[in-house]
């Protein structure tokens, strides 16, 4: 009997060591935890610190920084151009962005713009519905309407007369509406449908000083001691600017369908009886893309500065262009424009008003570019 209960006791002895061990240990972890999280919280006040030290240099509190970013969202839409432009517009589908342009804020003269369709009247008609009363308005205006005009042969329209020029060249959304499934195939043939036609608007554009000031052209030695001067500066505030995104900013040929030249709906004399004065300054043309896939994929601004030598399927010279500048294309600057896919509208399966543009990841932007100096 007192050897059993020497061993009870020698069991609860050890039981009772055992929990204390656990119960110091668990202590232990206890603390290492706070240390950590005191730490954790250091660290994030330093942090939060630099931060509001880099808006306190920068002049900004957190509630000016709130009506900045109000300020962004309340920005204005930048619209390209004035009342003295020349514009030519390429691949309208319902003619609704046209006739925007007679609206206000922008009541662009009439007799200034030329509104184009790749289709034929009789196609354009039968997929978008709303086309024909949009043409018989601008027509009724005073607006130059053409159909079957080849955005990539601009120089077989005869409507568009002989030496006549834009200082505007607007083409929105373009894209082939081939069908073709094959993602690479697709890419391919957007660029190349996008390279004949920077080949065939050149001649088009008018001449003279640029209006808005040509992005300088910086040296690779320039830009390596530029990043080394950013890298030193930035050091400091590294933590603060973790996160901030920057960015915002093949041999395959590619028959295109042949349109054939249809009796053309404007006569030569009427640019004559008209005051078709183009001002003096340099044409630019203007892409308009979802800043999304597949159309991201295109590499639009590589394609105007460092195109091909020579155009796709044929033996003529690639032009070069610059990109001007880049903004996002606001739809309701423009009243009454409905967007419309290349394939046509189809009633209960086409999504409404701007709904293809809106709703989708990407936002719409639209590219400026400008001949680029040294350009035969």
């Amino acid at each position: 009997m007192g050897k059993l209960k020497v061993a009870l006791a020698s069991h609860q002895h050890s039981a009772a060591k055992t929990a204390a061990k656990k119960r110091a240990q668990a202590a232990q972890d206890v603390k290492q935890t706070s240390v950590k999280a005191s730490l954790d919280g250091v660290k994030k006040g330093k942090k939060r610190a630099r931060q509001a030290s880099i808006r306190a240099k920068n002049g900004r509190t957190n509630d000016e920084l709130g009506k900045s970013n109000n300020t962004i969202k309340n920005k204005p839409p930048t619209i390209p151009f004035d009342k003295q432009d020349t514009i030519l517009l390429l691949g309208e589908a319902n003619f609704s962005f046209s006739l925007s342009l007679l609206s206000s804020p922008h009541n662009h003269p009439p007799h200034l713009i030329f509104a184009t369709a790749f289709d034929t009247e009789e196609i354009t008609r039968s997929k978008y519905p709303d086309a024909e009363g949009h043409v018989k308005e601008l027509r009724d205006k005073g607006v130059m309407v053409e159909f079957g005009v080849d955005a990539g042969a601009l120089e077989r329209c005869k409507a568009l007369a002989k030496g006549r020029r834009w200082s505007k060249v607007i083409f929105n959304f373009p894209h082939v509406g081939a069908g073709i499934t094959d993602q690479d195939r697709n890419i391919l043939t957007n660029q190349h449908m996008l390279l004949r036609f920077f080949r065939s608007v050149e001649p088009f554009l008018t001449t003279g000083p640029s209006h808005i000031s040509l992005p300088k052209i910086v040296s690779k030695r320039e830009k390596k001691g530029k990043q080394k001067l950013k890298k030193t500066q930035s050091s400091d505030n590294e933590d603060a600017l973790s996160g901030v995104s920057d960015s915002e900013h093949e041999s395959e040929t590619q028959d295109y369908p042949a349109i054939e030249d249809e009796p053309s709906s404007i006569s030569a004399s009427s640019f004559k009886q008209r005051d078709f004065e183009p001002p003096h300054r340099a044409g630019t043309i203007l892409i308009t893309l979802l800043t999304c896939p597949p159309y991201t994929l295109w590499c639009l601004p590589q394609l105007a500065a460092r195109p091909p030598p020579t155009c796709p399927g044929t033996n003529l010279p690639q032009p070069r262009y610059t990109l001007l500048r880049s903004f996002e294309f606001m739809p309701q600057a423009y009243k009454g424009y409905a967007h419309r896919r290349t394939i046509g509208w189809k009633e209960g399966l086409s999504k409404s008003e701007n709904e293809e543009i809106l709703g989708r990841r990407g936002i719409p932007r639209t590219y400026e570019f400008i001949k680029a100096l040294g350009n035969n």
